[in-house]
């Protein structure tokens, strides 16, 4: 009886949240229900014509690379191994097109069946920001101009980083031998491949600035306050599918915190549904032979499809 309790209103406490996990997991699994661009799907007849009306198989790709392989190289002896495992990595070619107003993306089955094609409005430019006069040093992985930046104005200036006493590089670098040999690991070389920017808010010359320094490079960039890029309006297929990513417990408590307890909760209460159902199928002995034979299907199931996705992710890393 107390189970039967327990599973009941465990089920009833946790149904908006499996409501919710349901329909943000329909979203990753159809892209195009309640989109938040327009979207338009398209059939084989669409590619009637065209050179993907007719893919070659993977095995006949296959077969061309090798052969151009051996032309390349005569003295060579390639040979194509097992061609029936020749296989695409992804069900689909993509492309996207710009034009002055939207951003078009074109989705194409591999098999030749059709595809889909999504457009978006496209953001308006973000204004050209003013260089900081206090700009000093350059971000790291920063692209200068000309070399990957485009026309983007550099928001650091030239020559060393700022140097300030005890960063958070020299902090890190004098505190990880100590913790690994406390914890018992050996020591090394230690590299400091990031640390967290210091951002704030600084006047100069009469106008509000929001600087940050990174630690990493000494390096002081800044834009003016008032010249935040607006950002894209959350439509709610983005909030719901980015709801069903969020994880973790973040550093200070808040809506963030909270929901990383209700997605524990409700890994726990999942896990005692299970159990707990299991418990109460065997008490009842006539469903038994039944419930048995489910169940035994049900981990059959389950274990062909995970050796099935362990083999495509492995193939695909998707």
């Amino acid at each position: 009886m107390l189970l039967r309790r327990g599973h009941l209103y465990a089920g009833l406490l946790m149904l908006p949240w499996v409501l919710l996990y349901g329909i943000t997991a329909f979203l990753f699994n159809h892209p195009t229900a309640f989109s938040d661009q327009q979207s338009v799907s398209f059939g084989a007849d669409a590619l009637q014509g065209t050179p993907m009306e007719h893919i070659p198989a993977p095995r006949e790709i296959a077969e061309q690379v090798v052969a151009a392989l051996r032309e390349r190289k005569p003295e060579a002896k390639y040979e194509l191994a097992v061609p029936d495992n020749a296989k695409f990595n992804r069900e689909f070619a993509f492309a996207t097109v710009k034009t002055d107003q939207q951003e078009i993306s074109v989705l194409v089955e591999a098999n030749g069946a059709g595809g889909t094609i999504r457009a978006k409005a496209l953001t308006p430019a973000k204004p050209i920001e003013p260089a900081a006069p206090f700009a000093v040093g350059r971000e790291p992985n920063a692209a200068p101009k000309g070399k990957g930046g485009g026309d983007r104005p550099a928001r650091t200036g030239g020559g060393e980083g700022l140097k300030l006493p005890e960063t958070l590089v020299d902090r890190m670098k004098a505190t990880v031998p100590a913790v690994l040999t406390k914890s018992g690991f050996p020591t090394g070389d230690v590299t400091i491949t990031s640390v967290p920017d210091v951002t704030f808010l600084m006047n100069s010359d009469d106008k509000l600035w929001k600087v940050t320094y990174n630690a990493s490079a000494g390096s002081i960039s800044g834009k003016l306050a008032d010249n935040e890029p607006a950002t894209d309006p959350l439509s709610t297929r983005r909030f719901l599918t980015r709801l069903h990513m969020a994880h973790g417990y973040p550093s200070e408590t808040g809506s963030r915190w909270f929901w990383a307890v209700i997605v524990d909760a409700m890994a726990v209460i999942m896990l005692f549904w299970g159990l707990s159902g299991l418990f109460m199928w065997w008490q009842i002995k006539a469903t038994r032979r039944l419930g048995t034979v489910i169940l035994l299907v049900s981990l059959v199931a389950a274990t062909l499809m995970g050796i099935g996705m362990h083999e495509q992710i492995s193939i695909t890393g998707r």
